[in-house]
């Protein structure tokens, strides 16, 4: 009873997400040119391929930046989601999740591992070569979401996946594909065997 008494104390005080979630996310990040400087927010937080514990942010996120010389920079926001944990907070928005909301605990990064295609400072890729590899980096690093969107019956990522197929038919017939392919592709284990399954299709650039 004493230990129930103190927790309740503490997600008082902390806010629930803060306790359960956390205020930071582990994200991976590695490229086609290891090792590459990563900088977040502008402070070099190291080369890849690695694994950073990233502080939640609430709003657009931080601004990851990957450079190395003979490359071209590449640079994009983080991006976040609400953190479904701070569903089940009991407390006060103005106890909890105002402290939660400061601290950016209702927030969590998706997904959790980018892999950037690093180009030479001369490379030109035809447009071919250009769509693959945006498909590819695309399923990479939206593996998670894609396959909650295609367990829910759609969303923004399965739409984006779409668009990034070629238009009209194919699109028709990757659409009946994705559906009757559905369990099998929610049974892929990483994002790698997940691009693999999807580009089985034949569909895929």
């Amino acid at each position: 009873m004493k230990f129930n008494a103190l927790l309740i104390i503490a997600v008082i005080l902390t806010g629930c997400a803060t306790i359960f979630s956390g205020t930071s996310d582990e994200i991976t990040f590695s490229t086609n040119a290891d090792p590459v400087r990563v900088y977040i927010d502008g402070l070099n937080v190291g080369n890849t391929p690695i694994k950073v514990a990233v502080e939640k942010k609430v709003g657009m996120g931080r601004l990851v930046r990957f450079e190395k010389d003979g490359y071209k920079t590449e640079e994009f926001h983080l991006k976040n989601k609400f953190d479904t944990v701070a569903i089940f907070d009991i407390t006060s928005v103005l106890t909890s999740g105002g402290i939660d909301v400061i601290t950016g605990a209702m927030m969590e990064y998706s997904p959790k591992q980018y892999h950037i295609e690093m180009l030479e400072d001369n490379q030109a890729i035809p447009a071919s070569q250009s769509k693959q590899i945006q498909f590819a980096s695309f399923v990479l690093t939206s593996a998670d979401v894609i396959k909650e969107n295609l367990a829910s019956g759609g969303g923004e990522a399965l739409d984006a996946l779409l668009l990034l197929v070629n238009s009209g038919q194919s699109s028709f017939k990757f659409t009946k594909w994705l559906t009757d392919n559905t369990q099998s592709i929610l049974a892929t284990k990483s994002p790698e065997a997940l691009l693999t399954k999807i580009r089985s299709s034949g569909m895929t650039p």
